[in-house]
Parts: C-alpha cells; structure tokens; sequence
C-alpha cells in the first residue's frame, strides 16, 4: 500500500467513524481506532511515504537510547589501552553499542550517564577507564591484590555528546583478571 492509497483509506475511514450524528459506547473505541490510524499516517507522511520495514520504535527518532552489556566469560591479561568488550547485550535500544568493538556511539546529541562496574579476580587487578573519543573521562580502580576475594570497582559520569561521538571502556594498566557472567557491566542512556 503506497501513501496516497493509505490517505484514501483514512479519508474513507475517517467518514465513517465520524457519521452517524448521536453518540454511544462506540464512540471511544472510534476515537482511539481514528488516533491510531492517525498516527500511522503521520509516520507515512514523516518518510515521504516510504516504508522501512526494518525500523523498530526503539531507534533514536523514537528520543529513546540506552543499553546494557556483560561479558559472557572472564578477560585475562590485556594489554594496556585495549577496549574491553563486552559481548552480550542485554539491552541496546537505538542500537548505539557495536558488541563487536565495545565502542558506544551517539546517534544523536545529548546529554548521556554512563556507568560500569568490574570484579576483578582474588589477587588480580583490572583497571579501566572510559574514554570520550580520546578524552579520558573516568578511571575505575578494581584491584584484589593481596586480598583473599574478590574486589568490585564501579564508576559513573555523565557526557554532553554530539552525534557520532564515541564512547568505550579501556585498561588503564595491564588488566589481569575480571570476573565475567553478568558480574562486570557496562550500561548508558540519553538523559
């Protein structure tokens, strides 16, 4: 169905729901069907009467961006600036987070709060620190040595971003051992 046949439709729609000249139950069940239907209509028109089938009402132009990512197994031993990936995403509304670089990016401006947390092993350390671009923000101090259990380390900040800004998680120090399984997380969202 192209745009003018939907217009053709709600104009048919639109008379009929709207005739009948008294007022009774159905009347509310017609309002809401007629916004409903307005409201497709106004999406139609937004695309130029192009359809992207693909697009969910969780992209950005819905406003709403967010995610929440975790590791599936434990990191060891990586190296000095390295991004820490975290691959399994739990929530990525308006698809920002690319589980593959561990690299958050803006899709559009904004103020945004970031936070993540990290258990570092028995007698192990993994320190990190978020990264604005090449900017550091952040540093998060997870450090278990000498200790006999484990040592959780969260840290937070809130980011004014342009679109295409990007944001990641990196060691600051040789990271030796962080606890993976939903332990250490990386999550934000547009304020």
């Amino acid at each position: 169905m192209n745009y003018f046949h939907a217009i053709a439709i709600a104009a048919i729609l639109t008379s009929i729901l709207t005739s009948g000249g008294s007022c009774h139950k159905s009347c509310r069940t017609n309002a809401s069907l007629m916004k409903s239907i307005q409201y497709q209509l106004k999406l139609v028109e937004d695309n130029d009467g192009k359809c992207d089938c693909n697009q969910s009402p969780s992209t950005p132009s819905s406003g709403k961006v967010g995610f929440l990512v975790s590791n599936s197994k434990d990191l060891q031993n990586i190296g000095n600036g390295a991004i820490v990936v975290f691959d399994t995403v739990t929530t990525n509304i308006g698809g920002g987070y690319d589980k593959s670089t561990g690299v958050f990016t803006a899709r559009v401006d904004g103020l945004y709060y970031f936070t993540w947390t990290v258990l570092a092993y028995t007698g192990k350390t993994f320190y990190t620190k978020l990264i604005l671009n090449d900017t550091i923000i952040a540093r998060n101090h997870a450090g278990a040595e000498g200790m006999s259990t484990y040592m959780p380390s969260s840290q937070s900040a809130v980011l004014q971003m342009s679109k295409n800004d990007k944001v990641s998680i990196r060691i600051s120090t040789n990271g030796k051992y962080m606890i993976g399984d939903t332990w250490s997380t990386f999550s934000g969202f547009k304020i």
